[in-house]
């Protein structure tokens, strides 16, 4: 039932994975802790879809936001090669962006969720997600609801639409397009924002773990639109870019890529990025309760959380990003080691989720 890699010191750990599966808690899913490019543990397990394929070692899946960790990685090797200034005014890069009271917000309030443009003011729908100018047209034209930097409210859905236009406009690239080039490839790992469509058969479906959650009428960060598994599932979802929460991969390549990243800046090796962008890119922004989330974060400069709890393992200088569902992928710079958990049986709440607390858990007992 679990396939892959774990050093045998680790095999506690495995057998908790097992066991989501033996009691049903689990579908499918994969589980990778890389360090210095080497795997602790690499595992898959259960099943990809309705036909009882089993989880392959590619299989991929869409993590939602914790594709923002990806994403600000790469805001961050944008950073160092002085293409993006945390400093600028948005208006800088997107000169339609300084319409209707948003002369003043700067590239950094957008990354760390202080622009005030956190939610769409008018009813959108899943379709319109995947219609990018017409997402970026109504950003355009829509006015703040507090003053840059005053507030902190998660942007769950604008913020990947708001960070891609300004890479495009800086770039002439997409979102994805730099995350083939600058991760995937040079990496060589299965991760995509617009998912190639070479690739839809690795993707595993999406089962939803349902709950009733009462939907709030005014329009939120979360509900407009509300979350739609069954639209998650359609080609058209996996083959567009939607980067705030559609990117698809699996735990050994989100694992790597905050492996890398974090040796990049505890030994200085350079391959994506200068170890001084980094420290200026993991400097607090903001630590405040987040009023969409409704408990406090630490937002870095990129937007990366700073110390998750338990979600990122045991020390509080780790770094990351979870999603909806219960996939996240997050960088320990004192073990230096990235870590990751994707998985198909989506759990609704956006908190703390127990099928990676009690892995990583075990984990470092062990380490």
């Amino acid at each position: 039932m679990v396939n892959g890699y774990c050093e045998e010191k680790y095999a506690p750990v495995k057998k908790i994975f097992e066991s989501y599966f033996l009691k049903q808690e689990e579908i499918g899913a994969s589980f990778a802790i890389y360090k210095e490019g080497k795997p602790l543990i690499d595992l898959h397990g259960g099943f990809k879809n309705k036909d009882n394929n089993n989880w392959e070692e590619n299989t991929i899946v869409n993590v939602f936001s914790a594709t923002k960790g990806v994403y600000e990685i790469i805001v961050a090797i944008l950073i160092d090669q002085n293409i993006l200034d945390l400093e600028k005014p948005v208006s800088y890069y997107w000169e339609n962006f300084k319409e209707s009271n948003k002369r003043e917000i700067k590239l950094k309030h957008i990354l760390s969720h202080q622009s005030g443009l956190y939610r769409f003011k008018e009813k959108i729908t899943q379709q319109d997600l995947l219609d990018w100018y017409k997402i970026i047209a109504i950003l355009e034209k829509q006015e703040p609801d507090h003053s840059s930097g005053e507030k902190t409210y998660y942007h769950a859905k604008t913020h990947g639409f708001l960070i891609g236009e300004i890479i495009k406009r800086t770039t002439k690239k997409s979102l994805g397009e730099l995350v083939s080039e600058l991760l995937s490839k040079k990496l060589k790992l299965d991760f995509f924002i617009g998912t190639p469509k070479s690739q839809l058969s690795n993707i595993a479906f999406l089962y939803e773990d349902k709950s009733e959650n009462k939907i709030s009428s005014e329009l939120n960060a979360f509900n407009n639109p509300e979350h739609d598994i069954n639209f998650y599932n359609k080609k058209n979802w996996k083959t567009a870019e939607v980067p705030s929460m559609n990117g698809h991969g699996n735990a050994r390549s989100i694992a790597k890529i905050y492996d890398v990243f974090v040796n990049d800046l505890i030994l200085e090796k350079n391959i994506l990025i200068s170890r001084s962008s980094i420290k200026k890119c993991l400097t607090e922004n903001a630590n405040r309760i987040d009023l969409s989330l409704m408990l406090p974060i630490r937002w870095s400069e990129v937007g990366l959380i700073l110390r998750g709890g338990w979600l990122f393992g045991k020390h509080k200088e780790s770094f990351g990003h979870n999603g909806w569902g219960g996939s996240m992928g997050f960088a320990d710079p004192i073990l230096g080691i990235g870590a990751s958990y994707a998985t198909n049986k989506i759990n609704p709440t956006m908190g703390s989720d127990f099928r990676i607390i009690n892995l990583l858990k075990e984990f470092y007992k062990l380490y």
